[in-house]
């Protein structure tokens, strides 16, 4: 086998190996989750209602623009009137 291979082969083995470790992982912490939402008797309706709550990077994006577009917008020029 050249040494290519062996790398290849190696690499192939740390995929497998990466990939059962992040399920272990999350697996772990749905647990843990799971765990705290009873102790601490958390409803769907709590959880749906922290979601709604938040902002997201959309519509943070979508205010930026309106207040840059209320900003740079022309200011109407009042015209002065003689007495």
């Amino acid at each position: 086998m050249s040494r290519v291979d062996e790398i290849i082969a190696k690499q192939k083995q740390l995929d497998e190996e990466l990939k059962l470790a992040i399920q272990e992982e999350r697996d772990a912490v749905v647990a843990d989750v799971r765990d705290k939402i009873k102790r601490f008797n958390i409803t769907a309706t709590e959880l749906k209602g922290l979601i709604k709550g938040r902002v997201t990077q959309k519509q943070v994006e979508e205010f930026l623009k309106r207040k840059e577009t209320a900003t740079n917008k022309p200011k109407a020029i009042t015209k002065k009137t003689a007495k």
